[in-house]
């Protein structure tokens, strides 16, 4: 079987290798899986250009996301589950969740645990699968970690991102009035058909301006934030008392500063979301109910770029360029 290996820190051409390998069996609680779709999110990318400094091993098989079908079952694993299509996440990741791992899904066939292979819904492709592990369980406990949001105002910025979206489209079938921002008409239409109820270009509005004059001000109940320290600043005016803000990045302001009293005296809660180190009840909530959303047509990965797997390079390379609206996938074989 094939596999993709980094021995290297460095350039995406440079840093993977393509190679042949006997074919795993699995052990006691684990399940061996035929990949059909490797998912390729921004955090390995920037993992294999150095992020995190130095491998942790040898050499790494990349990747955290994948689907694909259960072919071999180890010992205390039901074989009830041979043959069945399942989503697989967080595979790797280091022991303590705090870092690249060795062992991931861009490779033909991969052992993991059999808790960390979900089953796929039926009606969901591998395809959409590969992109379910770090995209929607990082946007599953942006909206979900403080409790129900049916009802409330939630302000998902960078609506239409891999993260983003499938947080509008979760928040919105939840029962709450999702606020996106976007940067492009283009990427206003898929907020809108994801579920948002208002969506601002932050490229030529006020944010803030925006949702005052459309909700009043400290009208947010829960802001899931892609780059914290660009918008923190806003969140006196917007961020409803005992609200919320859920952040996964902040990439415009890697050492942020805060408006501390401001913040104190609303009584505001700060999540910061890493989905490696997720604790394993978060995960499981995670697993349930993505797979309901997924069962139930409303939630729906986009994907953005399709690679064959001997092509990983350019998809990370895709990654890498971005302007890309969705997410990057490598394909092995059809289903």
């Amino acid at each position: 079987m094939r596999v993709a290996v980094s021995r290297m820190r460095g350039a995406a051409g440079e840093a993977l290798v393509l190679e042949d390998r006997p074919i795993p069996e699995p052990g006691p609680g684990e399940v061996r899986v035929r990949v059909l779709a490797s998912g390729v999110n921004p955090s390995d990318v920037k993992v294999r250009a150095g992020a995190q400094g130095a491998l942790p091993h040898d050499e790494v098989m990349v990747h955290n996301d994948g689907a694909g079908i259960i072919d071999a079952v180890g010992e205390g694993v039901s074989e009830r589950r041979l043959g069945e299509r399942v989503w697989l996440f967080n595979l790797n990741r280091s022991e303590d969740g705090m870092a690249q791992g060795v062992n991931g899904t861009a490779a033909e066939m991969i052992i993991c645990p059999e808790d960390l292979a979900p089953p796929l819904p039926n009606g969901v492709s591998a395809e959409e699968g590969a992109c379910l592990g770090v995209p929607a369980m990082t946007a599953h406990r942006a909206v979900f970690a403080d409790g129900p949001v049916a009802g409330q105002v939630v302000l998902v910025t960078g609506g239409a991102g891999s993260v983003g979206l499938l947080a509008v489209q979760m928040a919105a079938a939840s029962g709450a009035t999702v606020i996106a921002t976007v940067s492009s008409g283009e990427k206003a239409e898929l907020a809108r058909a994801a579920g948002a109820a208002l969506i601002i270009n932050y490229k030529t509005e006020s944010l803030a301006d925006r949702i005052v004059a459309e909700f009043g001000s400290n009208s947010v109940d829960r802001l899931v934030d892609v780059d914290f320290g660009v918008h923190v600043g806003l969140t006196p005016q917007i961020l409803a008392r005992n609200g919320t803000i859920a952040t996964y990045a902040s990439m415009g302001s890697p050492e942020p500063s805060l408006p501390f009293y401001q913040a104190m005296f609303n009584n505001t809660t700060i999540r910061l979301v890493f989905v490696y180190a997720m604790p394993d009840e978060a995960k499981w909530s995670a697993i349930e109910d993505i797979n309901t959303f997924l069962r139930h047509g409303v939630l729906a990965p986009m994907i953005a770029a399709r690679f064959p797997f001997e092509d990983i390079a350019k998809a990370h390379e895709a990654v890498e360029a971005g302007g890309l609206t969705g997410n990057v996938v490598l394909t092995f074989s059809s289903e």
